[in-house]
């Protein structure tokens, strides 16, 4: 069965990191279908004010990372999250990064500024029993995170930097902080990019981190079996 799924983007690509990537969703599909197979993804550029016309227009939706913060305070931000509370009621809703704190926010949770910037390879153990992999390792890209999280939502895992790395609520939602479709050379590109706002020390330790092995291939398994089975 080859599901659609409604990329919800938070932001689009700055023009300095084009050559890898056109959107969001491109990335997406890179991560999701390496081999050009899987299922179809159907891009909503939210942060323009593009939105689905209904949670069923799609088999399952996800959020993408963006530049901005959630609590910005921005109309589609908040457009956003009514949607996505709407949409988990009938569907599998995943997020990432941004949408993994969009969802945090979208159900009661808070979020703030971390301690500092989350860049480079990070691990986050996976605590939740009966959860098919028991750590991801994997790129991020934050400085942003969920400090506490909705009381109906399950912390699945996470770091002594970022405690609620990963989280479920119910039986639809399931949401990751880190990055599984983002490649170690754009990552490499962007930190460089940002040293002048993140600094030295900390984007040569990002740097460093890359020779480090990342499981993203765990990851698509999960956030696919949690869009077919749900």
């Amino acid at each position: 069965m080859n599901l659609t799924i409604g990329v919800l983007e938070g932001g689009g690509v700055a023009p300095v990191f084009a050559s890898h990537f056109s959107s969001f969703t491109e990335s997406f599909r890179r991560f999701l279908a390496p081999d050009g197979s899987g299922p179809e993804l159907r891009p909503y550029r939210c942060y323009q004010g593009e939105f689905p016309d209904a949670a069923d227009t799609c088999d399952g939706w996800l959020i993408t990372g963006s530049a901005a913060s959630v609590y910005d305070g921005d109309d589609w931000i908040s457009q956003l999250e009514a949607f996505v509370r709407s949409a988990s009621e009938n569907r599998p809703v995943v997020g990432i990064c941004f949408g993994h704190q969009l969802i945090g926010q979208a159900f009661g949770g808070t979020v703030e500024k971390a301690p500092g910037w989350g860049i480079g390879v990070h691990r986050h153990d996976i605590i939740a029993p009966g959860a098919p992999v028991d750590h991801l390792e994997l790129l991020a890209s934050h400085q942003d995170q969920v400090i506490s999280p909705p009381s109906e939502a399950q912390v699945l895992g996470g770091s002594e930097f970022c405690p609620i790395g990963a989280m479920s609520i119910g039986r639809n939602v399931l949401s990751i902080q880190n990055h599984p479709e983002m490649t170690k050379i754009f990552a490499a590109d962007l930190y460089q990019n940002r040293r002048p706002v993140m600094g030295d020390a900390i984007v040569d330790a990002a740097l460093s981190s890359l020779d480090r092995s990342t499981n993203e291939a765990d990851a698509r398994t999960w956030i696919l079996d949690h869009v077919y089975r749900t």
